[in-house]
Formats: structure tokens, C-alpha cells, sequence
């Protein structure tokens, strides 16, 4: 592959990796011990000590002469070799060489070179996540990403689950033992262990960055934990730094059907990039936040517009398009926003606003539900529509919801109803064991809960004395 055809790797920030690998650079290996040992081969210490005694440039020129044979030489030493000092001056290896972007190929063609392993480079890789250090975990990983984010082959399947449960485990601030105790990451120099939240921002650059490829994106969709890790961090009021680096990579999810119909059921994701936007400091996490928001409504409408009505994206996406903005892509999608849901709010009854409230959950004191007029005017639409499909959520929401204002709104309508309604209302409610968890409802730390299961517990027991 020609240099003008490679992927630009994504920039993965880390002074700590950086100060790191500066250090190890510095004190080198004694390769003759390895080779006395028969774990390496002269021709082997050769190529390395021939390495170590050049500069920058040559070893530049040494890359383009030789750097298949360097490529493979780094991988087979980390498949063979275990103690972690080594390994580690290995990867600080492979990211001096990788500097240089037209190695890559060289990396990512391995494993169809003689005497290679189907696995290479990623197997090699892999393996050094199990190793107890740091160093080695976390620089592997951003190894991984700058070869995954630019290989234009699929990576080896049995590769992506342990990578994928490294990341989990790092971003959800549960990094290896070693993150919690002293580690020395280069012999006689004890380094406090790096803060796991830098460690967090590590795992979610890489994982931003491999989400460029359909194969991962369809693998971390599936890795519950992963996911969970992200909107974790994102509610964590983490740095705009952070914010943008974890909505990139939903970003990248939402281009994917599947993720885009089930991002906001899942994770209640409009709801929460809707507040980030709200409340951004920097342009780029609003930029960020308005693509995924478009993706989502572009793939799977029928799926997130309710949600983008309920959580009032529309008034927001207008005070957004008389700001003046640096980028005209945030300019087109803010544009694409207003556009959408301006056409299909047109074309909502009061009805099928209130329909859409229910089902995204997210329900508040708006005027509706106090309507007396609303009430009278569908409460048979209410009752018979879809089956009932608007009391059933309702009901539900008794039981499925923890937000106070929405068991709220929700017991309080149950009590419009039923009011409203005549016995069959009543009726159905009950078949729904509506009665049973309303009446749970009375002890409630809310008051406003209580007051309002109070109030539909009376209306259900009035109209049970009066039939």
C-alpha cells in the first residue's frame, strides 16, 4: 500500500505513556544476556544492538531498507519473551518505529510473510495485556489502536474480546492490581502507579479510535460492560476533553443501524447528550453531540423521535442555529435537526404528543396532563388506541421508573383515567394490577408521589364503591 493510501492513525494522548517510553529509550537492554540464554539469536541482537546505536534519521532509513525484518523481529520477541522489562523496551520498539507511519503496512502485512502467525501482529499484542504492569497494558493497547484504526484487513475475531474486556475493565475505573500499588516500571526507579482516571482516558481514546473499524463497532455494541463504562464516565461530570472523547465514540456506533435503534432505549442516550449539549463548554463536544443526535434521527426515527420531542431538542437545536459556529458541518446538522423534527412536530395532535411523552418515559408536569379538556377529549383514544398501548406504559412506569417526577406524573394521570373514564377504565386498570402498585406508591419517600397516589388510590376506591 502506497504512503499516500494510509489512514492516518488518531493521535492517542498520554504524558505518562510519554514520559515512559522516554525513560526506557534511555536505559536500553542487554540483549547479550538473551542470547546467552538462547532466547534470542545473534542475528536477532545484531539487528537490535544495530538499532540502538543509531539516530533518528538512520534508524529512518534503516525502516526503509529493512523494516519488514524489524516488524517481524518486534512480534516474535514478544511472543517469546516474558520478563516485563524486556517487553516493555520492545513496545517502546514498536511505537519509535510506528513514529514513522510508513511502517504500517509493514505491521499490518505480517502475517502473511514466511514463518509468521496468523495472529500477527494483534496475537503478540494480546498477550501483553495479561502481563501484571502497566506500562505494558496501556502501551500495548495504544499500539493496538494506531495498527487497528489503520488496517484495512479485518483483525483476527479471537483478538477483539480480550482487548474489548481490557478497555471495559479500565473504563469503568477498574483497572488490573498493578494500577493500585507501586510499580517498577524500570529497574531501581519505584513509580507510584499512574491515577486510574488517566488510565480510564487512555482505554477511551483507543477505543475511540478502533471504533473506525465495522468489525469492532459491532463486537463493542455487544460488551454490556464496555458500554456501561462510557455513559458511566460521560455522568461523572467528566472534562470537555473527556466528554467529546466518549461521545466520539458513540459517534461512531450511531452510524450503525442496530446502535441507532437502540442506543436511547438502552442507555436513555437522547436525554444525556441533550444535557451535555446544553451545558458544553467547548464547540467540539456540541459538534459532536449534534452528528450523533442526527445519525440517530436519520437511521432510526421511529425510534428516537419521541425521546428528541420529549427532551425538548427542537427549542434547543433553534437557540443553536443563531450562534455563530467555526464549523458549517455542526452549522448543517444543527440545521438537519431543526428541520426534521419542525416537520414531524407539524404533524403531531396534542394526542400524539402526549402518545410520545408516555412511551420515551421521560414524563413532566406539562400542560397536558392537567388539561381537563385533554382528558375529556381522549381518554377513549387513551383507553382503546393500540390496545390500551398508553396505559400499559403507563402502569409500567409504577414500576419500572425511580425518577420521583415521573411516578409522579405517572400515578397522577392513571388518577385522570380513571376519572375521566367510565367502569371499563377502572376495569382495566385493575386487570393491570394498576390498584397493587399504586397503592405501593403511598409510602414512597416523595411526597409529591405519595400525594398523588393518595388522590388515584380515592378515584380507584370511588368508583369501585359506586359500581
Amino acid at each position: 500500500m502506497a504512503t499516500a493510501q494510509l489512514a492516518i492513525p488518531p493521535p492517542i494522548f498520554s504524558p505518562f505513556l510519554d514520559d515512559q517510553c522516554g525513560k526506557i529509550n534511555a536505559k536500553g537492554v542487554s540483549w547479550e544476556g538473551y542470547q546467552r540464554a538462547k532466547l534470542v539469536s545473534a542475528e536477532e541482537v545484531d539487528l537490535l544492538k544495530t538499532l540502538e546505536r543509531q539516530g533518528k534519521s538512520q534508524r529512518a532509513a534503516t525502516f526503509a531498507t529493512q523494516g519488514s525484518t524489524y516488524a517481524k523481529l518486534y512480534i516474535d520477541l514478544l511472543r517469546k519473551l516474558q520478563k516485563v522489562d524486556t517487553v516493555q523496551a520492545v513496545l517502546v520498539g514498536i511505537s519509535n518505529m510506528l513514529a514513522d507511519q510508513t511502517t504500517l503496512p509493514l505491521f499490518h502485512n505480517l502475517s502473511q510473510q514466511p514463518d509468521s502467525k496468523s495472529d500477527d501482529p494483534y496475537g503478540p499484542l494480546i498477550k501483553c495485556l495479561s502481563l501484571q504492569d502497566e506500562f505494558v497494558l496501556l502501551e500495548a493497547l495504544r499500539i493496538m489502536a494506531i495498527l487497528v484504526s489503520t488496517d484495512p484487513k479485518p483483525i483476527p475475531e479471537a483478538c477483539i474480546p480480550p482487548m474489548l474486556d481490557a478497555l471495559a475493565k479500565l473504563t469503568n475505573g477498574k483497572p488490573f492490581i498493578l494500577l493500585l500499588r507501586k510499580t517498577h516500571l524500570i529497574s531501581g526507579n519505584a513509580i507510584v502507579s499512574a491515577n486510574p482516571s488517566p488510565a480510564r482516558d487512555l482505554a477511551i481514546q483507543v477505543l475511540g479510535a478502533i471504533l473506525g473499524s465495522r468489525q469492532i463497532r459491532k463486537a463493542a455494541w455487544d460488551h454490556e460492560s464496555l458500554l456501561s463504562g462510557l455513559i458511566k464516565a460521560l455522568k461523572s461530570n467528566p472534562s470537555p476533553q473527556l466528554q467529546y472523547w466518549i461521545i466520539l465514540c458513540f459517534w461512531q456506533l450511531s452510524f450503525e443501524k442496530y446502535a441507532a435503534e437502540e442506543a436511547d432505549k438502552r442507555f436513555d442516550l437522547v436525554a444525556l447528550f441533550a444535557e451535555v449539549a446544553r451545558t458544553a463548554a467547548k464547540e467540539k463536544v456540541t459538534r459532536v453531540v449534534m452528528a450523533t443526535l442526527r445519525n440517530l434521527l436519520a437511521l432510526a426515527p421511529s425510534a428516537n423521535i419521541n425521546s428528541m420531542l420529549v427532551q425538548k431538542v427542537l427549542p434547543l437545536v433553534k437557540s443553536f442555529s443563531v450562534r455563530k459556529w467555526s464549523d458549517d458541518e455542526v452549522i448543517d446538522d444543527i440545521k438537519y435537526l431543526r428541520d426534521e423534527l419542525e416537520a414531524r412536530l407539524s404533524n403531531l395532535s396534542t394526542f400524539d404528543e402526549y402518545a410520545s411523552e408516555v412511551e420515551s418515559g421521560h414524563l413532566s408536569w406539562s400542560p397536558t396532563h392537567e388539561s381537563e379538556e385533554f382528558w375529556k377529549e381522549n381518554v377513549e383514544k387513551i383507553r382503546f388506541e393500540k390496545n390500551g398501548k398508553v396505559v400499559k406504559q403507563l402502569v409500567a412506569l409504577l414500576s419500572s421508573s425511580r425518577d420521583p417526577l415521573v411516578l409522579a406524573v405517572a400515578v397522577h394521570d392513571i388518577g385522570q383515567f380513571i376519572k375521566y373514564g367510565d367502569d371499563g377504565a377502572r376495569k382495566m386498570i385493575n386487570d393491570l394490577d394498576g390498584k397493587i402498585k399504586v397503592m405501593e406508591l403511598l409510602s414512597h419517600e416523595s411526597g409529591d408521589v405519595k400525594y398523588q397516589a393518595l388522590l388515584t388510590v380515592q378515584r380507584i376506591m370511588s368508583h369501585s364503591w359506586t359500581s
